[in-house]
């Protein structure tokens, strides 16, 4: 970095991808020194960047290219390399974006090479507000697992079995008990009679014994 006065002078060692980007963004290349201002702004809005409008975040969060079940937002930045050369796309609105081209995934990854190659395989994403490269294969898987979780979840409540409520207990029909009555302890009809035959002789044999008037 070209020294001047008021400033320290010192080497800052910078990623070729990165430069190979701001030189695409800026239209100038290093090692041209007009680079120099153009690194200080970006550093400064680093440093505070400029809050964004409620209205333009909300719209941000609806916009985004859908990739099958993969969903990319707007801002999404795309990275690929061919023979260790870096290209980067980036999301805008409903698309994804290589310079003035829209193109998709697998056409992004394909754009230099054979043009057999696996996009899942070969694109890595960064979200915005995420400083991470992300294979996009792993972006997939992990959200194929937290789908199955989701899921997973709602099956499991929906067939938790139903709380147990206590049977209802039926009164039992009255049953009328009727009494039957007593049994008479009189003698049997035959024996009153042979009673009755005893006490008839002893009348006669009493008059009998009685001497004529």
């Amino acid at each position: 970095m070209h020294a001047q006065m008021n400033t320290y002078n010192c080497i800052i060692h910078l990623p070729p991808d990165v430069l190979e980007e701001l030189g695409a963004h800026s239209g100038f290349f290093w090692p041209d020194f007009q680079l120099e201002p153009i690194i200080c702004d970006a550093i400064r809005a680093y440093i505070s960047p400029a809050p964004a409008a409620p209205a333009e975040q909300a719209a941000t969060m609806d916009d985004g290219y859908q990739w099958k079940q993969l969903f990319l937002p707007d801002g999404t930045r795309l990275r690929a390399s061919f023979g260790r050369t870096h290209y980067f796309a980036v999301v805008q609105g409903a698309e994804i974006r290589y310079g003035e081209q829209a193109v998709s995934p697998s056409g992004f990854a394909n754009l230099k090479g054979s043009g057999n190659r696996n996009a899942w395989k070969t694109v890595w994403l960064r979200f915005p507000g995420s400083e991470l490269w992300v294979l996009a294969d792993v972006c997939r898987a992990q959200h194929k697992a937290a789908i199955s979780r989701l899921f997973g979840a709602n099956m499991t409540t929906s067939n938790a079995a139903p709380a147990q409520t206590p049977a209802t207990t039926q009164a039992l029909p009255a049953v009328q008990v009727t009494a039957k009555p007593a049994k008479s302890k009189s003698a049997p009809a035959g024996k009153r009679h042979k009673h009755g035959k005893q006490r008839s002789r002893r009348k006669h044999s009493a008059a009998a014994r009685q001497p004529a008037s």
